[in-house]
């Protein structure tokens, strides 16, 4: 037999089969044409050497901000290889009066597939030092449904960042979450909801949602928090997710701290998906991409096995692609990524700038979109050794 690529003899993690073992992947145009513990008779153009490392689906990070327009924004393309992430989801960077434009120069171009939230804000975070929502006229919720309309391959949900410096206090914040939600119902899809120093308790903010909607920096510390002052999950909380609210990760550069996630951990909560909200302040730390924030719940105590769930499976279900992408079935769109798993002493850092000493790091080793093998890879960047004896809890 021929194929295109064939990827020999690492282990396959692949949740939505229930695999994790030794396996073969061989790929033919843009499609995955087989999968077994072995394909011995199998000849390819590309021979990889997966020994040692990891085969997964190719990662989705469900939380990035990829618009370059804004002060924001990252060029997705260099993030696919580097991060060994083939779908991208924009967390609502533009809005509905510069949507059409970020489709024009950024969406339609990327090789890597890019797809997007619509902000409530019309203006998107072009000038989100200044607080987009602050002044209610910037509220577009009909002109965010007829983008979605207009755009609805790629524009797929609606965001509002609820914190009260960006969405104002008492009536006109629960107004601004109001219209996003009422957004999110008359398109038909969903809302992400960015938490921070938020005008409403978290509680009352997840019991306006409905199932399907999702709440983003889900660890973050401050006073508007999952967690009460006992490190506990509110019930309300937990009743959420049982109805199907989504818990994101969200890491970005001021929403994941250590005692929040620990605390959420202990108490038997665990995040739905594993995103990082990448950007232009975090890109080279303390978030550097997903392997990286996803070494974090290794270090944390969560099972390999999961950890790909949250960052293949189950945002791939949320965007409603699971049948194309975030899994190795046979006859699917060929995004893979290879990871290494390197083992030492290394230096984690959450968005409040304390550490954590873990012991395993991951990097994207290879990466491949709809069947080519992309140029460049992970490198050493986010690599910070432990001295032997740190202070730092490991």
């Amino acid at each position: 037999m021929h194929c295109d690529v064939l990827i020999r003899g690492g282990t396959v993690i692949d949740p939505s089969q229930g695999i994790s073992g030794p396996g073969d992947v061989a790929v033919t145009g843009d499609r995955i044409t087989a999968l077994a513990d072995e394909l011995p008779d199998y000849e390819a153009n590309h021979v990889i050497d997966a020994r040692g490392l990891l085969v997964v689906p190719g990662l989705i990070d469900l939380h990035v901000h990829a618009y370059t327009h804004s002060p924001f924004g990252l060029d997705p393309d260099p993030l696919c290889p580097a991060g060994g992430v083939t779908t991208l989801l924009d967390a609502g960077t533009a809005g509905s009066y510069n949507f059409a434009a970020f489709r024009r120069d950024g969406i339609d171009r990327a090789r890597t597939q890019l797809l997007a939230l619509v902000n409530l804000s019309c203006i998107g975070l072009v000038a989100a030092n200044l607080g987009e929502l602050l002044d209610p006229r910037y509220a577009d919720p009909d002109g965010v449904v007829r983008t979605i309309r207009q755009h609805g391959d790629v524009a797929v949900g609606v965001k509002i960042r609820a914190g009260k410096h960006i969405i104002g206090e008492g009536e006109q914040g629960w107004s601004n979450l109001r219209a996003a939600i009422r957004a999110a119902r008359e398109s038909e899809t969903w809302l992400m909801v960015h938490i921070g120093e938020s005008p409403m308790p978290i509680p009352e903010l997840a019991e306006a949602l409905a199932p399907g909607d999702c709440i983003t920096h889900c660890f973050k510390g401050g006073s508007t928090r999952v967690t009460d002052d006992a490190g506990k999950i509110y019930p309300a909380i937990r009743d959420a997710a049982e109805r199907g609210v989504i818990f994101d990760v969200g890491h970005g550069y001021g929403s994941f701290q250590w005692e929040v996630v620990q605390a959420a951990l202990d108490d038997g909560f665990e995040p739905t998906t594993i995103s990082t909200d990448l950007h232009t302040k975090n890109i080279h730390g303390p978030v550097y991409d997903m392997p990286t924030t996803m070494s974090k719940f290794l270090m944390l105590g969560v099972p390999i096995e999961r950890v790909i769930e949250m960052s293949t499976t189950r945002p791939a279900q949320i965007l409603k692609r699971a049948d194309e992408i975030g899994t190795l079935r046979v006859g699917t769109i060929a995004d893979i990524a290879v990871l290494e798993r390197h083992e030492g002493r290394f230096e984690f850092t959450d968005s409040y700038r304390q550490t954590r000493v873990g012991h395993e790091l991951l990097t994207a080793a290879t990466t491949i979109r709809r069947g080519e093998i992309l140029p460049g890879g992970g490198g050493l960047r986010m690599r910070h050794l432990a001295e032997s004896g740190h202070h730092a809890p490991s």
